[in-house]
C-alpha cells in the first residue's frame, strides 16, 4: 500500500501553464529581443531546476530573474485543479504522508502555497534549490523519503513530467503519470511510469484502493 504520496506541484496540482508561458514568452523578449522560446522543449523538461533547463535549452541564465518576476506578478493567473484539494485532504485524513517535490524554487513555491492556503496538507516540501540535483535525479525524493521514514515499498511518486518519472524510477519507487498536465500521454507511456490516469477522479480511486488493499486480502 501507499503509505506516502509524493506529488509534483506545477501539472499536476496547480495550472500554472498560462504563467509559465507569460514568463517564458516576456522573459525571453527582455533578455533575447525578437523569435521565440521553445514552449514543447520547455514543458518537456518540467521537473528539473530552471537553471537546468534553461542550460539545456541553450537559453542565456539572465532570463531566470526577469522569469521568476513575471512569474510572481501573475500569481492570480494560477489556478489549482478541480478536486485536488479535497483529494490532498482526503489522503491526509486517512493517514496518508503528502509531500510535495517540485522543480520550482522554495521562495516561489511557499508564496503559492500560502496564496492558495495549502501549506498544511504536506508533511515536506523539497524544491529544486534544496538539493544538488534535482529531478530526474532521485536526491529530491531520497531527501523526502528519509525526512518521512518511508520505504520504498510504500512510497509513490505523482507527476505530469518525465523528468517526475524518471525520478522516481531512479528512486526505485512506484510512479504515477497524469495526463492533464502539459506533457502528452503517449511521451509519458514511454518512460514506463507504473500507472497512468487520465482524471483526478481516477487518481483519487488509485490511491484510495492502494491504501486499503491489505484489507480485502
Amino acid at each position: 500500500m501507499y503509505k506516502n504520496v509524493i506529488f509534483d506541484f506545477d501539472g499536476v496540482i496547480i495550472n500554472s501553464h498560462d504563467v509559465q508561458v507569460k514568463a517564458l514568452t516576456e522573459s525571453f523578449k527582455a533578455v533575447c529581443g525578437e523569435g521565440n522560446p521553445p514552449y514543447d522543449d520547455f514543458f518537456k523538461l518540467s521537473g528539473d531546476s530552471l537553471k537546468n533547463i534553461f542550460a539545456q535549452l541553450g537559453l542565456p541564465l539572465e532570463m531566470i530573474p526577469v522569469y521568476q518576476r513575471i512569474s510572481r506578478e501573475n500569481i492570480s493567473l494560477i489556478k489549482i485543479h478541480e478536486s485536488m484539494i479535497e483529494l490532498l485532504q482526503k489522503l491526509n485524513e486517512i493517514g496518508c504522508n503528502c509531500a510535495l517535490c517540485t522543480g520550482k524554487d522554495r521562495s516561489r513555491t511557499l508564496e503559492i502555497l500560502r496564496y492558495f492556503n495549502m501549506e498544511h496538507l504536506f508533511k515536506i516540501v523539497v524544491c529544486s534549490d534544496d538539493v544538488d540535483n534535482p529531478k530526474p535525479h532521485p536526491e529530491s525524493l531520497m531527501l523526502i523519503m528519509n525526512e518521512l521514514g518511508a520505504s520504498l515499498e510504500n512510497t509513490v511518486m505523482v507527476g505530469d513530467g518525465i523528468n517526475d518519472i524518471l525520478s522516481a524510477i531512479n528512486a526505485n519507487i512506484e510512479s504515477i503519470a497524469v495526463i492533464w498536465g502539459d506533457v502528452p500521454e503517449e511521451q509519458l507511456s514511454i518512460v514506463r511510469p507504473t500507472d497512468i490516469v487520465g482524471s483526478i477522479f481516477e487518481l483519487n480511486n488509485l490511491l484510495c484502493k492502494k491504501q486499503f488493499e491489505c484489507i480485502n486480502l
